[in-house]
Order: C-alpha cells, then sequence, then structure tokens
C-alpha cells in the first residue's frame, strides 16, 4: 500500500475515533448523531436531541449498544416476578374462600382477585398442546407413541372445582355505562328482592363481583332484570339494551358454552327488554337457543353429565343441585314462553323420573310439573285445533277435556300440598286458563258448549281477579312480574272481553262484575308496562278500543258464533291474536271507505271522543303489534 493511502486511512479512523467518543449514551444506541462536541465551546454539557427530549445525556467511552428486545424481556421478566411475589403475598394472607359455581368460562385462565393497587393477571396453567394433547400428558391414552399414529385426540383438561378468593368490589362498565359499587348492590339487591321469587335458580349468597368474575353476561342479565323497575337509574334500562343484546350474541358465538350462559339467558327470556312490536321480540327465538345449549352441555343429564365432555367433570353436591335447578328453570321458561307466543314448544320434557321435592326446590319442582302439564295439554289438544271447522269437535276431543280436566285436580291438590304459595296458585290458573281457552275452538251447536264457555270465563275471571288480589297484598307485585305470566293476563283479558261482547251470555253472567273487572286488567296491563308504547301498554289500548265499540251483539237464543276465532292454530293463545286481528281489520275496513282522505273515528265513550288515525293506525302488518306512536287513551 502507498505510504499516502495509509495516511489516509490512518486519518479517517483517527476521525471516527474521535466522534464516537464524543457522542453521548442516548445518541449512541440510537445511532444518531450527537452534537454535544460542538456545543461545548457554549458552556452546555447537553446535547440538543437530549435537552428536546428530556433525556439524561452522559458520556461514557466504554458504553456498548444494547438489543431492545433484550432490554423488553429483562423488564418482563422482573415484572413477573414482582406479580408472582404479590401473589404469593396475598394468597398467605386470605382467611376466607367462596366454592366456585363451576369452570371458569376461560379454561384456560384463573384469574386472581388481587387487592387495591396490585394487578390482575392471567396466570396461564402450564399446557403444551403443540407437542401432546392433556389426556395424553396425563396417561390417559396407552401406546400413542407407536409408528404410525397420526391422529391425536384432544381432550379437555379436568374440569374441577377450584375455590378463588373473595372478590374485592369495585365498579363495573359495559361499553359507555358504568355502575358504581353502591349501584351493584342496590339492584342486585332488588333482583332477589323482587323477581329472584318467580325463578329461584340462583344462589342469593353469592356477592354480586363473584358473579361477575363467574360470568360477565350473567352479571349484566342481573342488572338488567332489576333495571326495569328500578327508580335511582330510570335510564339505565334503555342504555343497556342494545350493548347488552351485542355481549349475548357475541357470548353466543363463543363455543363452548358454560351454565352461565344458560342461566342468562333464562333470565333474559323471562325478563326481556320492552319491544313494541311482536315481531322484534327475539324472547322465543332465544328460548329455543337456551333449550339447545343446555342438550349440548349435558344439562339434562347432571349425574352423566361426562358424557358430553371430553375429560372428567368432577362436580360437587352443591354444583350438581345447580345444573339440575338451571335444567328445571331452562324448561319452565321454554315452555311457558312458548305456550304464550301459541307457538309449539322448543323442548319436550320426557323426563318422567323428577326427584321427590325438597325444602330448596319445591317452588321449581312444582313450577315443573305445572309446566309439563300445559305441555301435555298442547301435545293432546294442538293437532285437534287444526282441523277444518265443521269437524272441530269429535268424541275423542271431548273425552280429552275430561281426561285433563281430572289431571288438573290431581295435580292442583299434589302442587298444593308442595308449595301452597300465592306464585303457585297463579301458575295454577293459568294452566287452567291454557286448557279451557280451546273450549272457544269448538263448535257451538255442539250440545255442551255453553257450559264449557261458562267455565272458561269464570277460570279467566278467577285468574284476573286471583292477580290483582295478590297485587294488592304486595307478594307478587305486576311491576315484577316474568314475560310468560303477563302473557296469560293479556289471555284472560282477551276471553272476558270477547264472552262480554256477546249479548248471548249476558245471563250467564255477571256483565256488570265483568266490566269492572276488565277495566282494573287494562288498568293493571298499563301497571306492568315499563316503557312508553311497549307491548303491554299497546294491548291495553286494543282491548279498551274493543270494547267501546258498538260491535254487534248476539241475540239471547241464538247461536254464538262470533265467539269462534278465525285464527286457530295459534293454540290457547288464538283468542289473543284474534282480537288483533279483528282490531286491524275495523282499521283496515275504514280506511278503504276513506281513501283519499286520513280519516279520524269518532268513539263515543261515556260522553268523551277520541279521535283516531286510520292511515296510520291502518299501516299494521298481519299478526304483530306493531303501530305508529300514538296514544289511545280510551277509558271504558
Amino acid at each position: 500500500m502507498a505510504p499516502g493511502t495509509w495516511a489516509t486511512h490512518s486519518s479517517q479512523r483517527s476521525l471516527t475515533s474521535t466522534r464516537r467518543t464524543t457522542a453521548c449514551n442516548e445518541c449512541k444506541q440510537q445511532k444518531l448523531r450527537c452534537d454535544l462536541k460542538e456545543r461545548e465551546h457554549e458552556d452546555i454539557t447537553v446535547c440538543s436531541r437530549c435537552q428536546r427530549l428530556g433525556l439524561e445525556c452522559k458520556l461514557e467511552f466504554g458504553f456498548q449498544r444494547s438489543s431492545k428486545r433484550g432490554r423488553a424481556t429483562s423488564s418482563l421478566e422482573q415484572e413477573v416476578r414482582e406479580l408472582r411475589r404479590r401473589v404469593a403475598q396475598y394468597e398467605s394472607n386470605a382467611s376466607a374462600v367462596l366454592l366456585s359455581t363451576g369452570p371458569s368460562p376461560r379454561g384456560s385462565e384463573a384469574f386472581v382477585q388481587l387487592p387495591a393497587g396490585t394487578f390482575d393477571t392471567p396466570q396461564q396453567q402450564p399446557t403444551d398442546q403443540s407437542s401432546t394433547p392433556a389426556a395424553v400428558a396425563h396417561g390417559s391414552i396407552e401406546g400413542v407413541g407407536a409408528p404410525g399414529v397420526t391422529t391425536r385426540p384432544v381432550i379437555d383438561h379436568d374440569h374441577t372445582c377450584s375455590t378463588p378468593l373473595v372478590v374485592a368490589p369495585q365498579p363495573r362498565k359495559l361499553a359507555g355505562i358504568e355502575l358504581s359499587v353502591a349501584d351493584i348492590e342496590e339492584l342486585f339487591q332488588l333482583y332477589f328482592s323482587y323477581y329472584h321469587p318467580f325463578l329461584p335458580f340462583l344462589k342469593p349468597e353469592k356477592s354480586p363481583h363473584a358473579f361477575y368474575e363467574s360470568s360477565e353476561l350473567l352479571f349484566w342479565s342481573v342488572i338488567a332484570a332489576a333495571a326495569h323497575r328500578t327508580q335511582s337509574l330510570p335510564c339505565l334500562l334503555p342504555r343497556l339494551a342494545e350493548d347488552m343484546m351485542e355481549l349475548l350474541w357475541t357470548t353466543i358465538r363463543s363455543i363452548p358454552y358454560s351454565l352461565h350462559v344458560i342461566q342468562s339467558l333464562v333470565i333474559i327470556c323471562a325478563w326481556p327488554f320492552p319491544t313494541s312490536s311482536s315481531t322484534t321480540d327475539p324472547t322465543y327465538t332465544l328460548a329455543g337457543t337456551m333449550v339447545h345449549l343446555a342438550f349440548q352441555m349435558g344439562l339434562h343429564c347432571a349425574s352423566s353429565a361426562e358424557d358430553f365432555t371430553k375429560g372428567r367433570l368432577n362436580l360437587s353436591a352443591d354444583q350438581r343441585r345447580e345444573w339440575v335447578a338451571t335444567w328445571q328453570a331452562c324448561n319452565i321458561v321454554a315452555h311457558s314462553v312458548s305456550v304464550g307466543c301459541g307457538l309449539p314448544a322448543t323442548v319436550q320434557l320426557h323426563d318422567q323420573t323428577l326427584p321427590k321435592p325438597v325444602p330448596w326446590d319445591s317452588a321449581l319442582w312444582s313450577h315443573l310439573r305445572i309446566e309439563q302439564y300445559r305441555q301435555r295439554v298442547s301435545l293432546t289438544l294442538a293437532p285437534n285445533a287444526m282441523v277444518s271447522r265443521a269437524h272441530s269437535l269429535d268424541r275423542g276431543r271431548l273425552a280429552a277435556y275430561r281426561l285433563l280436566n281430572l289431571a288438573y285436580l290431581d295435580l292442583e291438590q299434589e302442587i298444593i300440598a308442595v308449595a301452597p304459595s300465592s306464585r303457585t296458585r297463579i301458575y295454577l290458573s293459568a294452566a287452567r286458563i291454557h286448557l279451557h281457552s280451546f273450549y272457544l275452538l269448538d263448535d257451538p251447536c255442539v250440545d255442551g258448549y255453553m257450559d264449557r264457555i261458562g267455565t272458561l270465563y269464570q277460570s279467566a275471571y278467577d285468574f284476573v281477579a286471583q292477580s290483582l288480589a295478590i297485587d294488592q297484598e304486595g307478594e307478587a307485585s305486576l311491576h315484577h312480574w316474568p314475560f310468560f305470566c303477563y302473557q296469560m293476563f293479556v289471555s284472560a283479558s282477551c276471553v272476558i272481553l270477547r264472552v262480554l261482547k256477546n249479548g248471548h251470555f249476558d245471563a250467564a253472567v255477571d256483565v256488570n262484575s265483568g266490566k269492572a273487572l276488565l277495566n282494573s286488567a287494562i288498568l293493571a296491563l298499563r301497571k306492568i308496562s315499563v316503557a312508553n308504547n311497549d307491548l303491554p301498554a299497546r294491548l291495553s289500548d286494543v282491548i279498551a278500543f274493543l270494547y267501546s265499540q258498538r260491535g254487534i251483539r248476539g241475540v239471547p237464543g241464538d247461536p254464538p258464533h262470533s265467539l269462534r276465532p278465525r285464527v286457530l292454530n295459534r293454540l290457547s293463545m288464538s283468542v289473543v291474536y284474534d282480537s288483533l286481528w279483528e282490531w286491524r281489520e275495523h282499521f283496515r275496513v275504514n280506511r278503504s271507505t276513506e281513501a283519499n282522505t286520513a280519516a279520524e273515528l269518532t268513539v263515543p265513550v261515556g260522553g268523551d271522543q277520541v279521535n283516531i288515525d286510520f292511515e296510520q293506525l291502518g299501516l299494521a302488518d298481519a299478526f304483530t303489534f306493531e303501530w305508529p306512536d300514538i296514544n289511545l287513551d280510551i277509558p271504558l
């Protein structure tokens, strides 16, 4: 190499060495140019970059750059060690535990609630699914290492009962809704005081925040049910509607399912969000989904639930009891909703070996027995309800009436001896109306028709009167009635309306007391309403409007053909849907006669006149409860 070339390379190394020694540590780490050397003549000991970013500007001649990944790993390791130390300290100091209600909804993570000031960190259980399934690691499959074995089963971990520590109360948030600890405690107390007695399948001794740790959906389902009548948070229910349904469908799409999902659906179907149209009400759909999910996880076979899992399912006696109670509540709600909607049952109750009632489940057991009877009525009489009108009554149908009435008397005697509560008597009255409502589908010319209609009217009258009496006593307020009780109340009110509108029965019933009771029923439906223009409020307006009309009244001595509903395929609820059909047909006729103008109907009731817009009300679709938001305040 030429002497000149060697001198040039030496000078370059010298300059490079000088630049390296004059760059601060932060600039060296980022491989950036440092102007610390240039600012020395200004008596400034900080480079412009460190001064701008607020960094510590140090000059160390032995400084070496470090990898970002290495620094991040070191920081995480330090954080993990600190968290483990805190968890160990917390576990050693904890003195109270709560029994777990079942497997965690997130099976691979065990959450530990730490005291204030610590972190909630999921601890991953040691698994190696990439190499060997869990069951293989436990030695449950022999010979898996044999040559040629390419497919191995993926078996879940054993479902054992864990004992999480007491969960510290804290505010909870769903989307843009946040509830304080005091609000949560108040709503849970409201639910277990007024709603829980209708379906006592949850554990009242469990804390609200333990419910949240078990299942977020179950927690907010209880909150939504209690929000129907809360006075302190009047805007909570409409705010919950959208976010709750989004959380619900997200949970349903997540597989596998847990017991808490079924419990959430039971509550949502029993106390659904208010709606103004039956076509937008998903309760019947959710009830069917609830039953299918319960079957899929083996809820109907609590004693043999391992047949539906991939691993051992170790249920304690308390957990097995919770499974049985949830399955009973699931069946009660599913069949009650189907009866109230006038649609086929979403589940067949084939279990004829129900356990004997014990003190902790006598209410659920008796309610389930009543629902089994109602299903028997539907299965027996529904096929006959779909035959032609000319042959709707035969000897087999009359014999079925006699047998079902005898079965009801036996059931009533059995249930009252076990659970003689006011709620149980309401359920029994609802079962009696369900049976007697099929009398409306009979041919009026057949002997005994008048007696059967009189029996139906008396059953409906007793149900409404009994409901109003219990509401006044405060034992089962109409404010907190579940969905299926309200539906039967509407059915009974429509039966009373139909009989009172037919003059053929004036001599057989007390018309004045019937009018007074119907007026009370309309007011009660408005009391059941939880939102403006929801179904109970609108149905009360429909019943009031139909009774206020001067419809054709039968003449005593003539067959009461006007009692026969046009709608025949909605089972015991045919009378309700037929009343709605009559209401809509009335406005269609008036709209056709006033095709070019927005006709107004003047209804004379007690000297008052109510103006109703045909143009709006005539737009309702068939067999829905939907119509524009207007107020039909029509007194009787």
